[in-house]
């Protein structure tokens, strides 16, 4: 499948009608009968509703409903069938290699954890990975453990694709990038923040040691507690722009399953000083996929400011057309909004002007060979330094 273009194409008109049915398709209970479905399948096009389904990570829950659908161009429910099984396949292929990757970290005798991906597909979604994509694996490792969890993974065959460690070191990436024998990306992280923690106060040591055992296949796999999880799917939603359905989508599915202890949900938000983000995508998903989640709890957060800047910048740009373009207002909006009001604007100044040099990306990236065995080891000696207690 080829990635979604930055800006959707078509009018304004068949983005707005491609957009509404989207929002439906997404929401357990839609709310949109046939006849009104079928006039909003009108008004759009294929190519526009395609594009804005695979942006928004909705292309499973969009064949579900459209294939039901007898006024559904049947060209256009056949690319979204053929998506459907790229993703029960990749599923099948990931779940073989983490049952493999499980079983030599449960050896090792480390404490670890998968985020995101499988564990949202088996808790979330009824173990029915078509409706709910993913591409990489994404493992969660004590830090003091990271140095011994890269040698494990190495036994197993997995390839480290990261070369820059300096860019590495200099920005203390949260994850290196393997690829895995069997050909599954896999991300190792020892934080669950890549980069720009600013003020985040997350102990991974803590976060690993309180995970929940879950049968994934038969295989027994360790995953984020209910509070850990869902505060996490807000903040990784907000860090990454806010502005696709699939993350809305995961948050309600985790409000309506996991059932999580709303005040731990707030007292773990808090410590963690991601309160503000945090509120502000639960809000979201509560607006527009009907959240079961207290209308107290985003207010409670700290979030009330940020909603009601975020509604007033929707209302010039739509979260739904941010399609992943750096400059899209709602995405700015998001992504600063954990920084604090001086810290956001100091922020956003800060990528604009790195963003105008023409080779920035070439810079930043950890795939380009850059430093030595030195740089290396000073990477992984500062990530275990991470998992030491602090001394008083």
């Amino acid at each position: 499948m080829t990635a979604a273009p930055r800006r959707s194409p078509g009018s304004r008109v068949e983005r707005d009608a491609a957009s509404q049915l989207l929002v439906d398709v997404a929401m357990e209970r839609p709310r949109l009968g046939t006849e009104s479905a079928t006039t909003l399948l009108s008004r759009t096009t294929p190519d526009v509703l395609l594009a804005l389904a695979d942006y928004h990570g909705v292309s499973g829950l969009a064949y579900e409903r459209l294939r039901e659908l007898p006024a559904a161009p049947e060209p256009l429910v056949a690319e979204l069938r053929q998506r459907y099984a790229s993703g029960v396949e990749r599923h099948m292929r990931v779940m073989w290699e983490l049952a493999r990757v499980a079983s030599a970290l449960d050896r090792a005798g480390f404490r670890w954890a998968v985020i995101k991906g499988p564990v949202l597909v088996e808790t979330l979604y009824a173990s029915l990975p078509g409706r709910r994509t993913y591409f990489d694996l994404d493992l969660l490792v004590d830090p003091a453990a990271f140095a011994d969890a890269l040698a494990v993974l190495d036994s197993l065959g997995a390839r480290l694709l990261d070369r820059n460690w300096r860019v590495l070191r200099r920005d203390m990436r949260g994850e290196l990038h393997l690829l895995l024998s069997g050909g599954t990306p896999l991300d190792l992280h020892w934080h669950l923040i890549n980069m720009y923690r600013g003020r985040m106060r997350i102990d991974t040591s803590e976060v690993v040691g309180r995970v929940r055992r879950v049968d994934l296949g038969g295989v027994a796999i360790p995953m984020l507690d209910t509070a850990d999880g869902i505060v996490h799917l807000a903040l990784h939603a907000a860090l990454a722009g806010g502005d696709r359905l699939l993350w809305l989508k995961d948050i309600e599915r985790a409000a309506a399953v996991w059932r999580p202890d709303w005040e731990t949900v707030i007292e773990r938000a808090r410590r963690w000083n991601v309160g503000a983000p945090v509120g502000l995508l639960l809000s979201r998903s509560t607006e527009v996929l009907d959240a079961e989640i207290p209308s107290w709890v985003p207010a409670r957060l700290g979030a009330r400011g940020a909603i009601r800047i975020a509604r007033w910048v929707d209302g010039i740009s739509p979260w739904e057309y941010g399609m992943g373009r750096v400059a899209a207002p709602t995405r700015i909006l998001a992504r600063s909004v954990g920084h604090g009001l001086i810290g956001g604007i100091a922020w956003i100044a800060w990528r604009s002007l790195r963003n105008l040099d023409p080779q920035q990306e070439l810079r930043a990236s950890t795939f380009t060979a850059q430093g030595n065995e030195r740089d290396r080891e000073a990477f992984v000696d500062a990530v275990l330094a991470e998992g030491r207690p602090a001394e008083h």
